[in-house]
């Protein structure tokens, strides 16, 4: 199983690799936001969670494909 996550991982391209990171890092973020919402409101509304996860998830994968578009414009990999 490692070593199928290894190659996926060696495959990718270094900008690919930090858009990866960066939607996980977002994607911790939704997490750490739901977790106080919860807290906050101390009890845990599942429609509100389901409309902030689908707004949030939405803007960060539209400004992900924008950040795409732009790397594999602007670098030029060998």
């Amino acid at each position: 199983m490692f070593s199928e996550i290894h190659y996926y991982f060696t495959i990718l391209k270094d900008w690919q690799k930090a858009l990866f990171f960066s939607f996980v890092s977002y994607s911790f973020v939704l997490f750490g936001i739901i977790v106080a919402i919860t807290f906050i409101l101390k009890d845990f509304k599942f429609l509100l969670v389901l409309g902030l996860s689908f707004v949030y998830m939405g803007s960060v994968i539209a400004a992900m494909l924008v950040a795409r578009k732009i790397f594999k414009k602007r670098l030029i990999e060998q």
